[in-house]
């Protein structure tokens, strides 16, 4: 199994490299998936989120997608109130926005942006109790052996070597219980940051960079994600440059069951 995760793409600020570097990628690695962690455009224009989802659905993959805090109507007050999530709904016809079930995986998206906050920065997430307790029933229609999947744009636990501070709120307690309901993998975006890091000996928190200009203190980049046996997942970020996407590390973790014995949380890495 072969997962594609792009996030952050800022289209209207996008680098028009690393798309092409990351199309080329689906092109010629042919992956069983494209896992898209939302901010697709840069100041949630209708004519960004349609460039941006014109290219996802032109990609010989089949993609799923969840928004970021960038695709509301950014510098729009009225919009944010009235129609925060409608152009990007309009946008993404064709693309799937749901939960995702197949015998190789549930891809479950949670949407953590918020057109408005009761806080000063609104670029943050946040996860309800009740958006967790319905990502963590959808968990449960996983088919026996499939990897579980949690999508979002925010990371739940931001690293603590993340370019950016911020915090998820509500993002540990929804990490844990989704954790306690099967989640073995957490895809996210936002850091324009790549980092892969255990929960516990039970599940593993992957973000990933940006296909956009706005880079920090990396290269745009993108993430592989395999499965070579059950138990195991493989990351490999890809960093574009000069129009190639090039390995930059792999690193393999190995997952403990409910119940199982502990076993080496990273089994190896490289780069």
């Amino acid at each position: 199994m072969l997962l594609a995760h792009f996030t952050d793409l800022h289209f209207g600020c996008e680098d028009k490299s690393a798309i092409a570097a990351a199309e080329r990628y689906v092109i010629e690695h042919k992956p069983d998936a494209v896992v898209v962690t939302g901010d697709i455009s840069k100041d949630g224009l209708a004519s960004e989120l349609e460039a941006a989802c014109a290219w996802m659905r032109a990609l010989p993959a089949p993609v799923i997608l969840t928004p970021g805090n960038h695709d509301v109507p950014y510098y729009e007050p009225i919009g944010r109130l009235l129609y925060p999530w409608t152009r990007i709904r309009r946008a993404a016809r064709g693309i799937r926005t749901e939960a995702w079930h197949t015998q190789d995986w549930s891809i479950v998206p949670v949407n953590t942006a918020r057109a408005w906050q009761l806080r000063a920065n609104w670029a943050q997430g946040a996860i309800s109790r009740g958006q967790t307790a319905i990502a963590g029933a959808e968990l449960q229609k996983a088919a026996p052996g499939a990897l579980r999947i949690i999508m979002t744009h925010h990371p739940l636990d931001w690293p603590n070597d993340a370019p950016i501070k911020g915090e998820t709120i509500g993002g540990l307690r929804g990490l844990e219980a989704l954790t306690n309901s099967g989640a073995e993998l957490f895809l996210s975006g936002h850091l324009h940051f790549a980092s892969a890091r255990m929960f516990g000996t039970r599940a593993l928190s992957v973000c990933s960079g940006t296909l956009s200009q706005r880079v920090r203190h990396e290269p745009p980049a993108f993430t592989a994600i395999r499965r070579p046996t059950p138990d195991v997942i493989e990351i490999e970020v890809l960093h574009v440059v000069q129009s190639r996407a090039e390995t930059a590390s792999k690193r393999a973790f190995s997952l403990t069951a409910p119940g199982g014995a502990d076993a080496p949380a990273e089994i190896h890495a490289s780069g």
